[in-house]
């Protein structure tokens, strides 16, 4: 419970901004929404950058303590982002917040996995990671409250407190677990090269399709420093002796088809929560505490979804149940590009597609997991879920960047909101399609 919890914490801050982004811009003269929108793709990147290295500070020096830090991290980066005086104060401060959120999530779903029977992980993967719906189910309605009665500002300072009861939580009820001995030395440089390529990479969808163009010359030699970096990335991960992310572990057929299908899925599982608060905002003229209703119904969906369909894959097909939660988002999100329309109709245009989206959500996401889980052996589990997340968060981050530079002018056109929502429709479908890959039984000798 305790490990969950942070989870929640982190969940929380992840989408509790997509309720205040008017809030936010208004409150900051001169502000665009692409700079705001830096708040949140900084996030993102932030977290899947300094993931795989969290995880292996955990391993070196404790998983426990590395939990720790990141509440410190969590509780001092909430103050900043609620101190904030400019826009980008505040967006620098969410990075610090990101690096927070990186140190709780591998350390404590660490921390959870020894503490049950290989027969019973599907179940304890499943329920750690409806933590996260859970924590977004509760961000809507509590971050309408917070803006319409205190402003976005105390939205931010709420999660210190909360961080710093669970430090006290944490130190009470967490085991340290003894780290496994190692020799090699942490690859800094895969860190490096990871973190300048995929915010070179954001940088260059964000701004190429807002501000500098697609085809300039600012826009082409950005996206080359991206690829680059990526380049150099993989090269080091494939010869270093302990790298962040373990590639050779994508060898196997059953761990790159989910990796894959997990980017693909990851690309609209967290921006798709953007676009409908805007349109609810700037098309429907909804109150927050309105909009923070209407998106709640998606979170709640999932959560439950996921706690039933992780235990139903233990007995069950799992990669069948991931098949049909990706054609239901298919389902969901292609609803909606055929309804949406300026003339409100929440029961018919918004709540089937959120409520959908969620439940084929939580059939697939947290299944994913399980299912490359049960192609390695119980020594490489902290280094597929590193993956697992890390690719989560980057493809979070690039789907962040795709959606802001469609929507150049979100608040009169709703040809940008459908422009959106095809990109979205599309990589759904995109997902689905890998899903289809074959991949056998898994194998568990390790490599």
């Amino acid at each position: 419970m305790v490990a969950s919890l942070g989870t929640v914490l982190v969940g929380f801050n992840s989408t509790a901004t997509n309720i205040a982004l008017d809030a936010i811009q208004g409150s900051f003269a001169g502000a665009t929404a692409a700079d705001v929108g830096w708040g949140i793709a900084g996030f993102m990147i932030g977290t899947a950058a300094f993931l795989p290295l969290a995880g292996r500070l955990a391993d070196r020096i404790g998983r426990k303590f590395i939990f720790q830090l990141g509440l410190v991290l969590f509780a001092l980066s909430a103050v900043a982002s609620a101190l904030a005086p400019t826009v980008w104060t505040l967006n620098l401060a969410r990075v610090m917040q990101a690096l927070g959120g990186a140190a709780i999530l591998p350390a404590s779903l660490s921390l959870v996995l020894p503490l049950f029977p290989a027969s019973r992980r599907t179940t304890a993967v499943g329920l750690w990671s409806a933590a996260g719906p859970l924590a977004a189910g509760i961000a809507p309605g509590l971050s309408a409250f917070l803006l319409g009665t205190l402003g976005w500002r105390v939205l931010y300072f709420i999660s210190a407190p909360v961080a710093l009861v669970m430090l006290v939580a944490a130190w009470r009820v967490l085991t340290e677990l003894p780290p496994p001995e190692t020799s090699h030395r942490l690859d800094v440089t895969g860190a490096a090269a990871g973190t300048i390529g995929l915010a070179a990479l954001v940088t260059a969808i964000m701004q190429g399709g807002r501000v500098w163009g697609w085809t300039s010359p600012v826009t082409l030699a950005v996206a080359a420093v991206g690829v680059g970096a990526f380049a150099w990335f993989v090269v080091n991960s494939l010869r270093h002796p302990e790298p962040l992310l373990n590639l050779h572990l994508l060898g196997r057929r059953g761990v790159w088809v989910t990796q894959l299908a997990n980017f693909l899925v990851g690309i609209s599982s967290q921006s798709i929560w953007l676009i409908w608060p805007l349109f609810m905002f700037n098309f429907w003229d909804y109150s927050e505490n309105q909009v923070g209703l209407g998106v709640t119904v998606g979170p709640i969906v999932a959560g439950a979804s996921t706690v039933f369909f992780s235990r139903l894959g233990e007995r069950w097909n799992a990669m069948a149940l991931c098949r049909t939660g990706a054609a239901i988002q298919i389902v969901a999100i292609g609803w909606q590009v055929i309804r949406l329309g300026p003339e409100a109709d929440y029961l018919r245009e918004m709540a089937p597609t959120i409520a959908l989206f969620g439940l084929g959500w939580g059939m697939c996401v947290p299944l994913l997991n399980s299912v490359a889980l049960a192609w390695v052996d119980e020594s490489y589990f902290g280094e597929i879920s590193g993956l697992f997340n890390t690719l989560r968060y980057a493809a979070s981050a690039i789907g962040i960047a795709g959606l802001f530079a469609l929507l150049k002018d979100e608040s009169s056109s709703l040809v940008y909101y459908q422009h959106g929502l095809v990109f979205f429709l599309v990589s759904a479908i995109v997902a689905f399609a890998s899903l289809w890959i074959p991949i056998g039984k898994p194998d568990q000798a390790p490599r």
